[in-house]
């Protein structure tokens, strides 16, 4: 029974080293620090997600607890409960049982316990750590560095504890092991700081002029974004503890169909091979369908019921991109009682639509739910999410996944509502995806103008996947009364549909302008879907789906 209070002790240093600062200031953010920046729940990616000031506070919480574990051990039982406690808090933040036995790399807390045994050595290594780190601006290194020279260090100030030091080296060599490959192939990242997190994003979305216009006016290439508008001032109250507003959640809405036809199109406008620059305007299909705009907005879901789904079965959900059909299909999955956010890159039209509830730039008139939540920081927007939507242009498409794949979760679903070609590689979304994700992938497409969606009117589409169970849970989200979704697993051919529909709609608007009759129109659009049908067949697509909502039906309404 001698050695009980030992054991004791050291259980008491693991847990003590289960506390997680970075994951709990994470929550407070309203992010999943592991699965943000780097996945890391240390300070260096608290630096780089969220900022100096959380990232001190995360440092000197992990420093304390290390030392305050170790400290309490060596005036216990001295050197050997010292190093025991030293060991024990270490691992417990590294592997801690509270958290899935997912933690840091445990520098902050092997600085803190260094300190409680031998406060010169430990000095000596942080400071060859800083030293290291500014010289090549990758902290990792610094970290590296400093763990590799520590036994040599403890050597010459407290050789009693040489054991415990080179253990505790090979330790964080062992939690830097993904650190030392990037180093080798000279892959490793810089160091960031959060406060400059938005700045990058946005310059990279500048590289390119579409991008540039991800949230709002390209988006209407993706055909729609209308569910942006919704207030945000209740999905404060509901998670008041958020302070991020990109960290929203959502629920399903269970479907009650699932044929197997064609996906219907987010909207005409998303399909983009011509120029990058020239893109339709969810305004433009306003005009077309001369649906009226009423001077005060009104709230076309008020009669909706909202389901009170059960946690398990709500979904949160981000729709990248605030014009007119992102926006309105954000809308419908919100008022299915699942929790929606809407990113858009101009943070102006995202806080004129979070305080009005309307967009007004794409939308205007319709009242947006007020529970959707909004962000301009794109980090939060796609981490931590069950269901990523996409509704950018199509031309976007692949740089945007390029540049922000890695802050995405790999289990969400990803969502493309864009209809189109990419100009230079001629590949569909689909296939755009495959080279930069893995995660599982559903297009949704068919004849839904964005204007009649947000104003409730009856709507069908087609969500397509080779995955079954994807495209059946983008089913079940977006299924409501007035909101039909069929699936498909035929994505190539709801791909070709949706793009190709458009160049025989250009053809038939060309008719108009000269003049033509019926006669010709008809002729043009009947050839035309054949001729769309025999491509698709060359390219592995099933005739039928052209004669489906992502052929004909999306041709008729464009």
């Amino acid at each position: 029974m001698k050695y009980l209070p030992l054991i004791i002790m050291v259980t008491f240093a693991y847990l003590i080293g289960n506390i997680s600062p970075a994951t709990l200031i994470g929550r407070f953010y309203g992010i999943d620090i592991k699965k943000s920046g780097s996945g890391n729940a240390g300070t260096t990616n608290v630096l780089r997600v969220l900022g100096t000031k959380a990232a001190i506070c995360t440092l000197l919480i992990d420093v304390f607890k290390g030392f305050i574990a170790v400290h309490i051990a060596q005036g216990r039982f001295n050197n050997l409960g010292a190093m025991l406690a030293f060991a024990a808090v270490v691992i417990g933040h590294i592997y801690p049982v509270v958290f899935k036995f997912k933690g840091g790399k445990g520098v902050a807390t092997f600085l803190g316990a260094a300190m409680a045994l031998n406060w010169p050595s430990m000095f000596a290594a942080a400071l060859i750590a800083v030293v290291v780190a500014a010289a090549s601006k990758k902290m990792s290194l610094g970290s590296i560095t400093a763990a590799m020279i520590y036994p040599f260090l403890m050597l010459y100030y407290y050789p009693k504890a040489l054991p415990i030091a080179i253990i505790m080296t090979f330790i964080i060599l062992f939690t830097h092991r993904g650190n030392i490959k990037r180093l080798m192939k000279g892959e490793e990242k810089e160091l960031s700081i959060g406060s400059k997190i938005k700045e990058k994003l946005r310059e990279q979305l500048d590289e390119s002029e579409n991008i540039n216009k991800i949230d709002t006016a390209n988006i209407s290439d993706s055909s729609g974004k209308s569910a942006i508008n919704k207030k945000i001032s209740n999905a404060s109250e509901s998670e008041n503890s958020l302070k991020h507003e990109d960290n929203e959640e959502q629920t399903n809405v269970k479907s009650d169909s699932g044929t197997d036809e064609r996906a219907n199109d987010e909207k005409d406008d998303m399909m983009i091979i011509g120029s990058d620059n020239e893109l339709v305007s969810e305004a433009t299909a306003i005009e077309h369908t001369k649906i009226k705009v009423s001077d005060k907005p009104i709230d076309y879901y008020k009669d909706v019921d909202i389901p009170h789904l059960k946690t398990e079965d709500k979904r949160v959900v981000s729709v990248i991109g605030n014009g007119s059909f992102g926006t309105a299909i954000a809308n419908v999955i919100a008022h299915n009682g699942h929790r929606v956010t809407i990113y858009g890159r101009n943070k102006e039209d995202i806080n004129n639509t979070r305080e009005s509830r309307v967009n007004e730039k794409y939308l205007p008139g319709a009242l947006l739910y007020d529970k959707i939540r909004f962000t301009s920081n794109i980090r939060t927007a796609v981490g931590k999410r069950d269901i990523i939507i996409f509704a950018i242009p199509a031309q976007q498409f692949g740089a945007f996944l390029e540049k922000n794949a890695k802050y995405m979760d790999k289990n969400a679903i990803i969502v493309n509502l864009a209809k189109g070609i990419e100009n230079k590689s001629l590949k569909t979304m689909s296939q755009i995806a495959k080279k930069f994700i893995k995660n599982k992938y559903v297009a949704v497409s068919g004849p839904s103008h964005a204007e009649e969606i947000v104003r409730n009117y009856p709507t069908t589409v087609v969500a397509a996947s080779e995955d079954e169970k994807a495209a059946k849970e983008i089913q079940n989200i977006m299924m409501s009364k007035t909101f039909r979704v069929y699936t498909t697993n035929d994505i190539i051919g709801v791909e070709l549909g949706g793009a190709l529909k458009n160049v025989i709609a250009l053809g038939t608007g060309i008719t108009d302008g000269m003049n033509f009759g019926d006669n010709s129109k008809a002729a043009l659009m009947t050839r035309g879907i054949h001729e769309i049908s025999r491509l698709g067949e060359n390219m592995g697509a099933n005739s039928e789906t052209f004669s489906g909502l992502s052929g004909i039906g999306d041709l008729m309404v464009t």
